[in-house]
């Protein structure tokens, strides 16, 4: 099993597949031919189809572009084999020959993939067990915790990491409490967590919790939806809601800046 880091991703919205995985295809591509002339970057498939409404080409050219020109080429109909979010990065030099064509896949909760024999992105196994039947019989046999468990398997800096991910998450629900406005797109769709989060401080205590962890949830949705702060899950589960199951209201306290 992979290191928790490869679960809780740091990253700007909208999408994890579309907007978090091509921007680090980008880092690690720009950081290869950092004197490059000029970038060439062909979406295939799903990247293509819905790149503009995730932004896939504002994170790409976002990267890229202080280093060297950037050209998108969409190719919306062309579904490489592997995985229907391709991408194809080409650096050129001053005489526009290709100095090296790379194709990586973005295959979800912010992570890549290369096809081919000898992948250069893939991360280590860093836990033994790979099933939770497994982790609960070690828990009772040695008589110790799950954090424990992470404590023996992953490197030193998981915990400032955690606190990193922590960070983010709290600061993703201040800055959508505290937006107003509309969000970017054509559906003119408006905000509205900070709206719900004022109803909420009005509702009894019975409903109070209840409603704050709703403005929460929406603040992180509206910052996602907007490019802000948000967090690739590798499974097809949303880290918003662990977020949400962990505290509930309980131990944060969002109080509106006036």
């Amino acid at each position: 099993m992979k290191s928790i880091k490869e679960l809780y991703r740091i990253g700007t919205g909208p999408s994890s597949s579309h907007t978090m995985g091509p921007r680090k295809a980008a880092e690690m591509f720009v950081e290869r031919h950092p004197d490059a002339a000029s970038f060439k970057v062909t979406l295939y498939g799903s990247l293509a189809a819905t790149g503009k409404g995730h932004m896939t080409d504002v994170a790409i050219i976002d990267t890229l572009q202080p280093a060297a020109p950037v050209e998108i080429v969409w190719q919306p109909k062309v579904f490489l084999p592997f995985h229907p979010n391709g991408m194809t990065f080409a650096a050129l030099d001053a005489d526009n020959k290709i100095l090296e064509n790379w194709t990586v896949y973005s295959i979800g909760g912010g992570a890549l993939a290369e096809n081919n024999d000898n992948p250069t992105i893939e991360s280590p196994e860093v836990y033994g067990m790979n099933n939770m039947t497994e982790i609960l019989q070690w828990c009772e046999r040695t008589g110790k915790s799950y954090w424990e468990y992470v404590k023996e398997c992953e490197n030193e800096d998981i915990w400032d990491y955690l606190a990193e991910v922590w960070d983010t998450m709290k600061d993703a629900i201040h800055r959508g409490l505290e937006a107003e406005g509309v969000l970017p797109g054509p559906l003119n769709l408006r905000r509205k967590a900070s709206t719900y989060y004022i109803r909420a401080t009005g509702y009894k205590q019975s409903l109070q919790s209840r409603g704050l962890v709703f403005s929460y949830a929406l603040a992180v949705s509206e910052e996602n939806a907007s490019g802000g702060a948000r967090f690739g899950w590798k499974v097809r589960a949303s880290p918003y809601l662990w977020f949400l199951r962990s505290d509930a209201g309980s131990t944060l306290s969002f109080t509106k800046k006036p």
